[in-house]
């Protein structure tokens, strides 16, 4: 890359996770007509999930039902297979990589750092190259990536743990399954901490197509959230781990199909041929 020039980046689907995983799934075929339809060739990556043997018949089999014309599989299960040489051949001659479920931790730690990891960075930042992950491994896209957090908790620091991502996506955050498990309180938690964050929750079946230099895109069954993590006030400075923190000011964007967000004026795209219409205040 010449001095100067700023990396081009790629294509990004992040998923929330339980997505159709029939030929009839909107979810799916989108990823992989944007992947080629009939050239299409998908390296699937099981490296978040500890049970392959279960994940990737499945999602080799759909995709191939949906037309691509090469699925390779890889469990990746190991650091020492990010090096192997059939793996490297399989990332380079893909047009496209897919990210299973599972733990979002067990995929970085996996994939960060390798040469196999490495190669990804560099093939998403030429430009041209589609990446995509459900559940976990759409969490883990981001560059400040929740490890854990339980159902139902409290915007508190010793609820929410968080680590680094892959950095597909600077300084952007991403939940899945958010709607159906009640995870707006991990982000609001990540905010008090550091306001410079936006996030994105992601429902089931749902899905937000990420192309550099455009709006994100939602389609599926759900609804994305997205949280403006600029905050106008926090306590968090002089909290202790297990206090209930203050946080003021998140602004919040739900999205369903069709409708999009542009990152770079943080506001709401409309989908095509729908018009704007201020909301109705009351007295």
């Amino acid at each position: 890359m010449a001095k100067g020039e700023q990396p081009r980046r790629g294509h990004l689907l992040l998923i929330g996770g339980a997505e159709r995983r029939e030929p009839e799934g909107e979810i799916l075929q989108h990823f992989v007509r944007s992947a080629g339809g009939k050239k299409a060739r998908i390296l699937v990556c099981g490296a978040a999930t500890r049970e392959p043997q279960r994940a990737l018949p499945r999602y080799k089999k759909v995709f191939e039902e949906l037309g691509a014309a090469e699925v390779v599989t890889e469990a990746l299960d190991d650091r020492h297979y990010a090096e192997d040489e059939r793996v490297m051949t399989a990332l380079e001659e893909s047009t496209a990589l897919f990210f299973t479920g599972g733990d979002q931790l067990r995929l970085t730690t996996l994939v960060s750092g390798t040469p196999f990891g490495e190669r990804i960075r560099e093939r998403h930042n030429s430009g041209g190259y589609l990446i995509a992950g459900t559940s976990a491994g759409a969490t883990a896209m981001g560059s400040v990536m929740i490890e854990m957090g339980p159902g139902g908790g409290s915007v508190r620091r010793s609820d929410v743990r968080v680590g680094i991502g892959l950095g597909y996506l600077r300084d952007v955050m991403i939940d899945t399954h958010f709607n159906e498990r009640g995870r707006s309180y991990r982000f609001l938690t990540v905010f008090a901490m550091n306001s410079q964050t936006l996030a994105m929750g992601i429902d089931e079946d749902t899905a937000v197509d990420v192309r550099f230099g455009e709006p994100y895109r939602v389609l599926g069954s759900g609804a994305v959230t997205i949280f403006d993590g600029r905050i106008d006030y926090t306590n968090a400075a002089d909290a202790g781990e297990d206090d209930i923190l203050a946080v003021s000011g998140v602004k919040v964007h739900v999205l369903p199909r069709g409708y999009g967000f542009d990152p770079k004026e943080m506001r709401m795209v409309l989908p095509k041929g729908a018009q704007e219409r201020p909301a109705a205040r009351t007295s």
